[in-house]
């Protein structure tokens, strides 16, 4: 039994050791595209990194309130946010989900993501020209407006060693 139980714990603390090393800077920066999706008062919005001269970087999670994995991710975004803000580093969201944007605010702040700007692209257009092939998908976005780096799947957002390698990456 007790072999039973270090194994699960050498695996559940292992995946997010190897998560954090995928996330690791691409070979070639991709432009982020410049379309209009709606913010959370349902109004057009387009990012323009470049004018922001504030900010270092954005991280920018990809979700559904339809993800289980998705769910399970949010509080860690949130903590992140909060632990990223005096590195002047952002972190967003764009839902992919084809639901009432009220009704998707509602659920992201019943699990934990008030304090993080949310955004919403239900035609999926912003992920189409990213390329993107599922959710959850996080990118890093530095100051020029560059993906840098991409992670596809679930992170434990918050951890020491993801805040450094955030950090790391876009600073």
């Amino acid at each position: 039994c007790k072999k039973i139980l270090f194994f699960f714990l050498l695996i559940l603390f292992s995946n997010n050791t190897q998560a954090v090393d995928s996330l690791k800077k691409l070979n070639v920066y991709i432009p982020f595209p410049n379309l209009a999706i709606l913010n959370s008062k349902e109004k057009p919005f387009i990012f323009e990194f470049k004018k922001n001269t504030t900010k270092n970087g954005y991280i920018i999670n990809f979700w559904a309130t339809w993800c289980i994995p998705c769910k399970k991710e949010i509080p860690d975004l949130s903590l992140l946010n909060v632990r990223l803000k005096k590195h002047n580093i952002e972190v967003l969201t764009i839902s992919i989900d084809k639901k009432n944007i009220q009704d998707q605010l509602s659920f992201l702040f019943k699990n934990g993501a008030s304090d993080l700007n949310h955004f919403f692209d239900k035609e999926m257009n912003i992920f189409k020209a990213l390329k993107l092939r599922g959710i959850p998908t996080t990118i890093l976005v530095n100051k020029q407006g560059l993906v840098i780096s991409k992670h596809e799947g679930i992170l434990k957002w918050g951890e020491d060693k993801v805040v450094k390698r955030v950090t790391k990456l876009l600073n």
